[in-house]
């Protein structure tokens, strides 16, 4: 079987993309291609659509005519280009990948799906919309996004088009035919809910799958917070530290900061570094700042007591299956995925959303209480291992793509 699968970058977002999976699966037999906009790897299994400077001035041209117009992935030739690469002509299966990162134009699905049997892995609920990635309370994805009441989240228009967008995705999507992946109920909910996805039949929930065995036994705690210079008996709390609205930074810095901690106290976070800093008074604050590195990144949540993600828009939460491998129990907002990835409230701790107070109590409740912290965190682990094994996630997305051959041979 051959595979290609279609994304706008290989190596930033790899386990969303399909990077990742090129050597996961060829260990099956799967024979993996992948075409991108923006190659950042030496891979040459990995093939960029842009061929140099001049495709990549167009594509910046393209960006900004949209923009200009409040449109989004109508004018990109990408998938013309797509079409013509021998990775796409000798494809097996087209697996596609983030397409809203303006890969290919929505009015090219219907052919390039006729053209070979397809996957599409959505993966936020921007498919769902007139323009935005999360709707979070807003319920006008449900009736067609007119009068849209948030223009400047991602994607931003400079004019109201939502509702224009909304009605070229339910025609487009009635013409494309493609087998669905989602990776939550939350997402699979929100695709039998909306009127541009309920027409879609064969739609499949597959969690995104991990290796426990990656992440640090609780044995190496100590080790890991003398490595990040953390002191040894401290609480700490783990989260990321992003300008990202969605990922609830404001309400993290607002709980954190109504009181002073009942313990000494570690803030250890990741990505933006200085965000936190008003919190110094009473915390101690460890920054690591954006990892890729898997070594630091299993060092991040080994030290680390609580891993914080009360997210407002989430359609899986990857670094909150991540703790959890890891061991450590998450708190996180209702009415996102997370919950339910974290088997909330058996193991995650789920308050409601924007609730900062009750952030900080359910704070307040783990570090009074180190062995429910542990329970839950054992518990994490276990469920990782039980629901999220990466051997089960790969036989399952082999399964969609010998079904979709099947089905149009």
């Amino acid at each position: 079987m051959r595979v290609l699968h279609v994304t706008n970058v290989d190596l930033n977002g790899r386990r969303f993309g399909g990077y990742d999976l090129l050597g996961e699966l060829a260990a099956r037999g799967v024979a993996g291609k992948q075409a991108v906009i923006t190659k950042l790897s030496d891979n040459p299994d990995v093939v960029s659509l842009l061929t140099g400077p001049e495709d990549e001035r167009l594509f910046e041209s393209i960006c900004a005519v949209e923009t200009r117009h409040s449109m989004h992935c109508l004018l990109h030739p990408w998938g013309r280009v797509l079409a013509e690469t021998s990775e796409f002509r000798n494809a097996d299966v087209v697996h596609y990948h983030l397409i809203n990162n303006r890969v290919v134009s929505l009015l090219d699905l219907p052919w390039l799906t006729e053209l070979k049997p397809s996957v599409w892995s959505i993966h936020d609920p921007w498919a769902f919309t007139g323009h935005c990635i999360y709707p979070r309370s807003c319920d006008k994805w449900l009736t067609g996004c007119e009068g849209c009441p948030a223009l400047g989240v991602p994607y931003p228009m400079l004019e109201d088009r939502a509702g224009q967008m909304w009605r070229v995705k339910r025609d487009v999507y009635a013409r494309t035919d493609a087998e669905i992946i989602v990776a939550s109920e939350h997402m699979l909910d929100m695709a039998r809910r909306c009127p541009l996805t309920s027409q879609f039949d064969r739609v499949h929930r597959i969690p995104y799958g991990i290796a426990a065995d990656g992440y640090l036994r609780e044995s190496e705690r100590a080790e890991s917070r003398r490595r990040l210079g953390i002191p040894a008996d401290d609480l700490v709390i783990a989260f990321r530290s992003t300008t990202t609205g969605l990922k609830g930074l404001p309400y993290i810095f607002e709980a954190l900061a109504s009181g002073a901690p009942t313990r000494p106290t570690t803030l250890l976070t990741s990505d933006h570094r200085h965000l936190v800093d008003g919190l110094a008074p009473s915390y101690n604050i460890v920054e690591v700042g954006w990892v890729e590195d898997a070594e630091l990144h299993a060092r991040f949540l080994s030290a680390c007591d609580i891993f914080l993600m009360p997210s407002t828009g989430e359609a899986f939460g990857l670094m909150a299956q991540e703790a959890m491998a890891a061991g450590r129990p998450v708190v996180c907002f209702e009415g996102t995925s997370v919950p339910e990835v974290t088997f909330a409230p058996e193991c995650g701790m789920a308050v409601p959303m924007g609730d900062s107070k009750a952030l900080r109590a359910a704070i307040d409740t783990l570090a009074a209480d180190p062995g429910e912290m542990r329970r839950r965190g054992i518990l994490g682990r276990d469920l990782v291992i039980e629901h999220y094994a990466h051997g089960k996630y790969l036989d399952q997305l082999m399964a969609v793509y010998e079904g979709v051959i099947k089905r149009r041979i």
